[in-house]
């Protein structure tokens, strides 16, 4: 009973990172072309969002091989979000009249009644937070990091592939300037899985409330305004 109970928490974990990627590779396609980058920027910002905070944590903890060589579905599920997300986002032109900045087509209509509405793309940016969250703290647990710390993973985790995506923009990462809560949401979603944790409950139990409060404080910052100082 305890291999089938293992890999079936390894299934979870699985699948978990794999929406969380899909999900990150997406936020990070639409970024790129909404700030002006080609076919090959869009793809590269899709994985440094996706894979980016997860490689380093990787590599604080030991964790080889890194968890995107280990298993090519992340990559290939990258390359696949980023070409779909190519082919429907348009690319924003700056040198080009206002009504000529964005094709017109009908799929990319959908596309930006769905990205473009900040309410729907800042839940589906703090639904992968929460993953990330939960699985960088969940691997530091696991790795025999002391659970004062493993929040922090979680962190880093949920944060780091933005921090790269803004260096690659050339701009001061958001997370580094007064904004509305977005490590401070990991930081609660995280510390959250720990005190789960902690309690003796279940993985699956520490992922739904790793979500909630990360999402909640999350959303919530973006909905009243409230901004770190």
């Amino acid at each position: 009973m305890e291999p089938e109970i293992t890999d079936m928490v390894l299934l979870f974990q699985t699948v978990i990172q794999w929406i969380a990627i899909i999900l990150s590779a997406s936020t990070g396609v639409y970024d790129a072309r909404k700030n002006g980058m080609d076919y090959f920027g869009a793809l590269v910002i899709a994985v440094i969002v996706a894979v980016g905070g997860g490689t380093i944590r990787d590599l604080l903890l030991d964790r080889y091989p890194l968890f995107w060589l280990a298993d090519p579905i992340y990559l290939i599920s990258i390359f696949i979000v980023g070409i779909i997300g190519i082919i429907l986002i348009p690319i924003s032109r700056t040198d080009l009249p206002g009504d000529q900045k964005h094709s017109s087509g009908f799929l990319q209509s959908i596309v930006r009644l769905i990205f473009g509405t900040s309410g729907t793309f800042a839940f589906i940016d703090s639904f992968a937070l929460g993953m990330w969250a939960y699985l960088g703290t969940m691997y530091a647990l696991t790795s025999g990091i002391p659970p004062i710390i493993a929040p922090i993973m979680g962190v880093i985790t949920a944060s780091f592939g933005g921090v790269l995506r803004d260096i690659l923009f050339a701009k001061i990462p958001e997370l580094f300037k007064p904004s509305q809560f977005y490590a401070i949401a990991s930081f609660a979603g995280a510390t959250a899985y720990v005190l789960m944790s902690m309690e003796g409950f279940s993985s699956t139990d520490g992922f739904i409330v790793c979500m909630i409060v990360t999402v909640f404080v999350r959303m919530t910052s973006i909905r009243y305004n409230i901004t770190s100082f």
